[in-house]
């Protein structure tokens, strides 16, 4: 028999637990409509025909290392800069998320027509970057799923070393970066879930179960989602705090680049839930389009929470359709991901329904996923339940 193991508890609370084992049989397959997040054909190892995936981490680090001499006030070497990118990155990039290569070119055009402030500009070419490894990540992990599902276990292990690699070099640095922020500690943090998930990841695809390695995947993906999005969702914060206190305009736009960076990363999913509101998000963090003065936290968290709810329900739907029709596998699966997307909202269901409230909300969807685990006809209940505590962001 196979090992397989179930994802016991992950919802808190307070936030995350990691993955633990077990010899229940839970499973999990696609669902049949195409709500839950899919990376397209077009992107699927985009990056690496032209070079390796350790040659694109290691030139990104080095592109780092350069923009970051700016925050002890030393010049970047622009020139090294652009030509690390246009060497080995650029082709990729372009390939992967075309509007993220925009972004940086323009930047990097910027820069040396002097039209565009550095420190803008070394926001744009990083956080647009880090997008870039985020679209990437997704459709590794779709190749790896591949392989599991073909019972290719090395070529998945493998594939998802790729994956572990970027989440050390990318991923992880940015979520340490939000934990500290918010403040999320232990089971709450960002980047314990995103290791938990790789974790859980690897016990699917040694378990050569690929319903498991679906669900553990979303933990991954989803926890890294979550990263990027508070990111915009922080920066909007200290745009509208810095333009009160009459900080300098250049350094609010520098953050407007940052939060406007981050969302490139994620716009493509906020846009499945929201197209208006995520065009909205564009403008706000768009200094050509919206000064600093004009940005608003309260519009932009609404913006966020309107597009994530609507997601959220999109889940729930597809989730009780699929346990109606006794297929746990893909009410499982949906049920992760609308439950990963609620736990991302936490500092907004705080701030507008109240701790107590948003705690509830949170322990509903721990129970939900329970119950969709046991196959049980009363997780409509309380599905219904947290959909409607959730209206209020419609």
């Amino acid at each position: 028999m196979k090992k397989r193991f179930k994802v016991a508890s992950l919802f808190m609370v307070a936030g995350l637990l990691a993955a633990c084992g077990t010899d229940e049989k839970e499973t999990t397959t696609a669902p049949k409509e195409d709500k839950t997040e899919q990376t397209s054909d077009k992107n699927t190892n985009a990056g690496i025909a032209a070079t390796t995936l350790t040659d694109e981490l290691t030139l990104f680090s080095s592109i780092k290392t350069e923009l970051d001499k700016a925050k002890e006030g030393q010049a970047i070497d622009w020139k090294m800069v652009q030509t690390s990118y246009e060497s080995k990155l650029k082709g990729g990039v372009a390939t992967a998320a075309p509007e993220i290569e925009q972004v940086v070119t323009s930047a990097l055009a910027g820069v040396e027509s002097k039209d565009l402030d550095e420190n803008i500009a070394r926001q744009l070419v990083d956080k647009g970057l880090q997008s870039y490894f985020y679209k990437l990540q997704k459709s590794m992990q779709a190749t790896a799923e591949e392989a599991v599902a073909a019972g290719k276990t090395d070529d998945a292990m493998a594939t998802l070393g790729d994956i572990k690699n970027m989440a050390e070099t990318v991923f992880i640095p940015t979520a340490e970066k939000r934990d500290a922020s918010y403040d999320f500690k232990n089971e709450e943090a960002i980047a314990q879930a995103i290791t938990s998930g790789l974790a859980a990841q690897e016990d699917a695809i040694s378990a050569e179960n690929v319903a498991d390695f679906k669900v553990a995947k979303q933990l991954t993906d989803k926890s890294i989602y979550r990263s990027f999005y508070l990111a915009a969702l922080g920066y909007a914060q200290k745009i509208e705090d810095g333009a009160k206190s009459g900080a300098d305009e250049q350094e609010l736009q520098m953050e407007q680049a940052e939060g406007y960076g981050f969302l490139l990363a994620i716009e493509e999913s906020l846009a499945g839930g929201d197209e208006a509101a995520v065009a909205k998000l564009k403008e706000q963090y768009d200094f050509s389009k919206t000064k600093p003065a004009d940005v608003s936290y309260e519009e932009i968290e609404g913006l966020f929470a309107k597009a994530l709810t609507k997601k959220v329900v999109g889940y729930h739907e597809e989730a009780m359709e699929a346990l109606e029709a006794k297929d746990v596998d893909t009410a499982r699966v949906e049920a992760m991901e609308a439950n990963m997307f609620v736990i991302a909202m936490k500092p907004t269901l705080e701030n507008r329904l109240g701790k107590e409230e948003a705690d509830a909300v949170l322990a509903d969807a721990n129970t939900w996923y329970d119950l969709i685990e046991k196959n049980d006809a009363e997780a409509e209940t309380v599905s219904k339940k947290i959909v409607d505590a959730l209206d209020t962001f419609n």
